[in-house]
């Protein structure tokens, strides 16, 4: 192949430009992550957390808000967001979660999506859906419905993991090494429902 008189060959100038295609991609990655990093109260970062299945339900997005100074210290709480979905052709439901590094944990779910969510029993997926909406009650975001790890029995640190064990009614039991968020995500926030 005869080089032009740039010096350049057809093969080097596809290279210059999928380089210079990367290069926009990092710089329009960079500034979606200027301003702010921190979300606000009620807010919940889209992409940082794990993901895992159990029979026919999908959990999605699973992670520990993150510790405002770093690390949850011995004995505090700490709140889990999620997203499940169920995939099968009868209704199922989020039954039991526990955590070896929590005395306990809780299940809370705004049902009515009036800002309030109650510690219940279990939490219901719909057959071939998620949790049901409340009536009347367009929701947006992160569902209305959350987990809450009570006293931790060591430091958790921003970044690390936290084993969750979620159990459900018919699907059956699964355990999760979920994320624990970082400090500075760099992930896009977006309001939680019910907010």
């Amino acid at each position: 192949m005869r080089a032009h008189a740039t010096g350049y060959t057809p093969a080097m100038r596809n290279v210059r430009k999928a380089r210079l295609a990367a290069a926009g991609a990092v710089v329009a990655l960079a500034a979606t992550g200027c301003g702010d990093p921190a979300p606000l109260e009620g807010q919940q970062l889209a992409t940082v957390g794990t993901n895992g299945s159990v029979g026919q339900v999908e959990l999605r997005n699973v992670y520990v808000q993150r510790p405002l100074d770093g690390e949850y210290q011995t004995g505090e709480d700490a709140r889990v967001l999620l997203t499940m979905t169920n995939g099968g052709k009868q209704p199922d439901r989020l039954t039991e979660v526990t955590s070896e590094h929590a005395k306990k944990a809780m299940m809370r779910w705004d049902q009515r999506c009036d800002g309030t969510a109650e510690q219940v029993e279990a939490i219901p997926l719909l057959a071939g859906g998620t949790v049901p909406a409340p009536d009347g009650k367009a929701v947006t975001g992160h569902l209305p419905y959350h987990l809450e790890l009570i006293q931790f029995d060591r430091k958790v640190r921003a970044g690390t993991t936290v084993p969750v064990t979620f159990a459900f009614e018919r699907a059956g039991q699964t355990t999760l090494d979920v994320t624990v968020q970082p400090v500075h995500p760099s992930d896009e926030p977006a309001r939680r429902a019910c907010t």
